[in-house]
C-alpha cells in the first residue's frame, strides 16, 4: 500500500493560509504559513497522518473551492469545516514504492 505522499499546497486566497500536520496520536509536528500566491511542499508519512489547511481569519469556506489532484490513482480524503480543510491519504492497493504527489489548490472563487 502506498502510504506516503509529497503534498504541494498552492494558496489562491487574498491572505496567508496556515497548514498544520497532525500525527496519528493527534499531536502536531509542523505548523507552516503559505503566503498569497505561493506554493509549499508538505510530506505525509502515512494514511493516519493528515494536513489541516486553515484559511484567513473571517473567511467562510463556502464558495471557496479546493482542488485536489494526484499523479497516480490515489484516493485522498478531503473534509471541510467553516474555516479549514483536512487532507488524508486513503488506504489503497498501490505498491508501497509508488512515488506519489498530491497537488492542492486552495482558494479563489467557485466557477460561475
Amino acid at each position: 500500500m502506498a502510504e506516503q505522499a509529497d503534498v504541494f499546497v498552492k494558496n489562491l486566497f487574498e491572505d496567508d493560509i496556515n497548514v498544520i500536520r497532525k500525527l496519528p496520536d493527534g499531536a502536531t509536528d509542523m505548523n507552516s504559513t503559505v503566503s498569497k500566491g505561493e506554493e509549499d511542499r508538505f510530506y505525509l508519512a502515512g494514511t493516519d497522518v493528515s494536513l489541516t489547511i486553515g484559511v484567513p481569519k473571517g473567511v467562510d469556506l463556502k464558495g471557496h473551492p479546493i482542488m485536489v489532484r494526484s499523479d497516480v490513482d490515489l484516493a485522498v480524503l478531503c473534509s471541510r469545516t467553516d474555516s479549514n480543510w483536512t487532507i488524508q491519504i486513503v488506504p489503497n492497493d498501490l505498491s508501497p514504492d509508488t512515488p506519489t504527489t498530491v497537488n492542492i489548490t486552495a482558494g479563489g472563487t467557485e466557477p460561475g
